[in-house]
């Protein structure tokens, strides 16, 4: 093979070599402007979870209070039937039943609120300019609230739950007098009492929450309409 043959296939090779090289420049560019896009159906996704779990603590929290609203009925049934006052003394009365019910709810809520910090991540970590970051950041400040305020409420609720078994198990002892009896019922509703203001609380809070997944859904959803 002559010279200007080698030459000329030695500048085809060079040529090719540089397209392949362009090529591949243009494939990395495009690879980097994908991952450092807008992943906007990853908030979409986190959105959406995060309305599931304001769901599921919303059915929890109505189990809990009907539950709740069940134990007067359970008490002064058991009452009736058991004059010896046995079943409470070995913990077998209905009411202890309807407590322990109520503390699996508490646990769920508790386990449900810990779900939120995930996504809260989620929705902080969003750089992009296709969605309001201030919107994300307006709901993970009322997630922030909502949090703290039911962190309080479960912590309370637990302690109440705790005063309640106590008492049941208290008015079968050999030492329980009338005083025992009223006075434990005076503190079980005021705690109750309590409780139900905090549950005021919670709802407000749960409204306001509700608002907030409802603004970003929509915002998320013609980002997606306006880029597709």
């Amino acid at each position: 093979m002559n010279k200007i043959v080698l030459f000329y296939l030695k500048e085809i090779f060079e040529m090719i070599k540089k397209k392949y090289v362009l090529a591949s420049l243009g494939l990395s560019t495009f690879l980097l402007a994908s991952c450092d896009g807008e992943n906007i159906k990853e908030m979409q996704s986190s959105v959406s979870e995060i309305d599931q779990i304001h769901d599921d603590i919303i059915t929890e929290i109505n189990a809990l209070t009907d539950e709740e609203a069940e134990l007067q009925t359970s008490f002064d049934e058991t009452l009736k039937s058991d004059e010896e006052l046995s079943t409470f003394a070995d913990g077998s009365a209905p009411v202890f039943e309807n407590i322990e019910s109520r503390r699996e709810h508490l646990e769920s809520i508790k386990s449900l609120d810990k779900q939120f910090e995930e996504q809260e991540e989620t929705l902080a970590s969003y750089e992009g300019e296709s969605l309001s970051g201030e919107e994300l950041d307006g709901l993970n400040s009322i997630i922030d609230e909502f949090s703290s305020q039911l962190q309080e409420f479960t912590k309370e609720y637990d302690a109440s739950l705790t005063s309640q078994k106590d008492y049941f198990t208290s008015i079968a002892g050999e030492k329980a007098t009338y005083d025992t009896f009223s006075e434990g019922i005076s503190t079980v509703n005021e705690q109750q009492s309590a409780m139900q203001e905090d549950l005021v609380t919670l709802d407000e809070t749960l409204v306001s929450l509700d608002t907030q997944i409802t603004e970003a859904q929509e915002m998320i959803e013609t980002a997606l309409t306006e880029n597709e």
